[in-house]
């Protein structure tokens, strides 16, 4: 498969997870994001979207759950509302990874196997050795609540398409994989999965460097 095809059917995938996603009806679904809007957010955040993440949103803007809150649960809308959301909230969830895994840093966590050699005794210093580290390694763009795709490359690459393949659920240094493709992920997420299913991990070629090796 050529990059360009690999690109094609990235956007055809998460289509189908798009129209998946709306025969659940578990979210309120605005039109899909326009090019002209896809060039805005990119310029405007800083990102580049990945083939199916693209496809996903282009098929249907996901702006709200669609079953009213219970009592106790968080008021936040768990999914990034790229139209019309705050600027400054999705700012923070687009940060939001790799600060708490800053956290985690602050408070002990650093990663096994000599990946950032070893670790400061000061906690201040591990902070900046980690935040230095986590500089170069795949963004990652939220999805819906603490699940995230990696960003694309924006080179139309094979590569690229795979970053944005597999859905990671983050929370600090917890990370899982929560499927191997966006249609993979609505499944788990919103269908009606058998609980003792186990889920196959990604291949080798569609996990997302540093953020896979953290879920092992």
């Amino acid at each position: 498969m050529t990059g360009d095809e690999a690109v094609h059917e990235g956007v055809r995938a998460g289509a189908r997870a798009a129209r998946r996603l709306a025969e659940l009806g578990v979210c309120v679904l605005g039109p899909g994001l326009s090019d002209a809007e896809f060039d805005r957010v990119e310029a405007e955040y800083g990102i580049v979207f990945a083939p199916g993440h693209r496809g996903f949103l282009a098929a249907g803007l996901p702006v709200d759950r669609a079953a009213p809150r219970e009592e106790g649960e968080s008021p936040r809308n768990p999914w990034p509302n790229w139209r019309d959301g705050d600027p400054e909230l999705i700012r923070e969830r687009l940060g939001r990874p790799v600060q708490e895994l800053l956290f985690s840093v602050e408070h002990g966590w650093w990663p096994p196997g000599g990946r950032w050699g070893p670790r400061p005794a000061d906690p201040a210093e591990a902070v900046a050795a980690a935040r230095a580290a986590l500089a170069s390694v795949p963004a990652l763009i939220p999805l819906h609540s603490h699940r995230y795709l990696a960003a694309g490359t924006g080179s139309g690459t094979e590569a690229g398409v795979a970053q944005g393949r597999p859905v990671l659920s983050v929370v600090g240094a917890d990370t899982i994989h929560y499927g191997r493709d966006l249609a993979e992920w609505v499944e788990r997420e919103f269908g009606d999965p058998d609980p003792g299913e186990r889920w196959p991990e990604p291949a080798a070629g569609d996990r997302v460097p540093f953020w896979s090796d953290l879920a092992g």
